[in-house]
């Protein structure tokens, strides 16, 4: 059944709740020293010598487990005979992934979080880009002017699964460029399922997180990076949409929405940029966005619709709250608190609102150390 989406009810003045932070992510043009590219890059990435080449769904099956590998294939009916097929790409992927880390790792890709200074604040008006230290991932973030005269920073596009997974699997721990500090970050459990509904992996939005999910990646990615990155508010969001400027007779320039995805995600940049210059504000997954809450039970909706959303029903209003039908059909007891069995339309864009005055968990935990 298609997600329903109505009118925010008139928003008050909320500021971020201080407990949370947030994070953002790379395009499907950037490589990843954890997921082997098929396309173009931006920019060259040193890479030794691969001899096997690994689909992206087996990249992933093979990251989840050998059981689950096999599982996503007799999903599509592969016959008994096809096993040993099975076990020899498996065996063929291992080794193309051990090899892309220990690539990453030889030739020195990324630097690690406590090689870093301070982070230096963005230049005022521009676009910037942020590295993710241990990865080859970074993130666009572009500038959006607030009422009073500040700035804030959002993702150009939705968070995808090239930086995800290395934040699920811990792939920054095996390239040996993680620190102390991002280790210590709570991570959720590994999928026991093909979490990306193959529907595509490299390049696509990350999808089916909980709102408590989102929140660790955030707090993982800003004890990586030295900034602070936020799930936005709806207000940001709404403030975001407004400026973005989509027009509501041209969606299906913008947007895959019901009315022209196929039923599933899309890799994330391939529609047209609105007047921010970002992608996928409307359609494709929907936007975790904080509403209030505390930190043991933070509350939020998804802003901006989904694959599954009618093309009239995406502006800047519309949203979807939390639904507990959305992990129905999760078997486990109790239910996953960090994935949703049946809302593969759930997803991420961060934003970065320098000095606002509100700390990471690692922050305050020092500052009730000295206290």
């Amino acid at each position: 059944m298609a997600p329903i989406w109505r009118p925010c009810s008139p928003p008050g003045a909320r500021s971020i709740p201080p407990w949370t932070s947030t994070v953002m992510e790379p395009s499907p043009g950037e490589t990843s020293p954890f997921c082997l590219e098929t396309g173009p890059s931006d920019r060259a990435q040193p890479h030794a010598s691969r001899p096997f080449l690994c689909s992206d769904s087996s990249l992933q099956g093979m990251l989840m487990g050998f059981p689950g590998f096999l599982g996503a294939s007799f999903a599509h009916q592969v016959p008994t005979s096809g096993v040993l097929h099975q076990m020899s790409r498996f065996a063929t992927c291992l080794g193309c992934a051990l090899s892309t880390v220990i690539s990453a790792s030889s030739l020195g890709q990324g630097t690690a979080p406590s090689e870093q200074g301070p982070p230096s604040s963005p230049t005022p008006g521009q676009v910037w880009v942020q590295d993710i230290p241990g990865t080859a991932c970074s993130l666009t973030m572009r500038p959006v002017a607030l009422p009073d005269g500040g700035e804030m920073w959002v993702m150009e596009r939705e968070v995808t699964w090239n930086l995800f997974d290395v934040f699920i699997f811990r792939l920054d721990e095996k390239s040996k460029k993680s620190t102390p500090e991002s280790d210590a970050v709570t991570r959720p459990t590994k999928p026991y399922i093909a979490v990306d509904r193959g529907f595509g992996h490299n390049g696509y939005p990350a999808l089916s997180m909980s709102l408590k999910n989102a929140l660790q990646f955030a707090e993982w990615v800003s004890t990586k990076t030295g900034r602070t990155f936020r799930i936005p508010t709806v207000d940001q969001w709404k403030l975001i949409c407004a400026q973005a400027s989509i027009p509501s007779d041209q969606i299906d320039d913008y947007a895959w929405c019901s009315d022209n995805s196929g039923e599933k995600t899309h890799p994330v940049g391939k529609k047209k940029a609105d007047a921010l210059g970002l992608h996928d504000l409307y359609g494709n997954v929907g936007e975790w966005c904080l509403t209030g809450g505390t930190p043991e039970k933070p509350e939020g909706v998804l802003m901006g619709g989904g694959y599954e959303s009618p093309a009239v029903e995406l502006n800047c209003e519309s949203n979807q709250p939390y639904d507990i039908m959305w992990n129905d059909s999760d078997p486990q007891f109790p239910k996953s608190i960090w994935w949703f069995a049946d809302a593969a339309y759930v997803g991420i864009r961060l934003v970065c609102v320098e000095d606002d005055g509100q700390m990471t968990s690692k922050e305050k935990d020092e500052n009730h150390d000295e206290e």
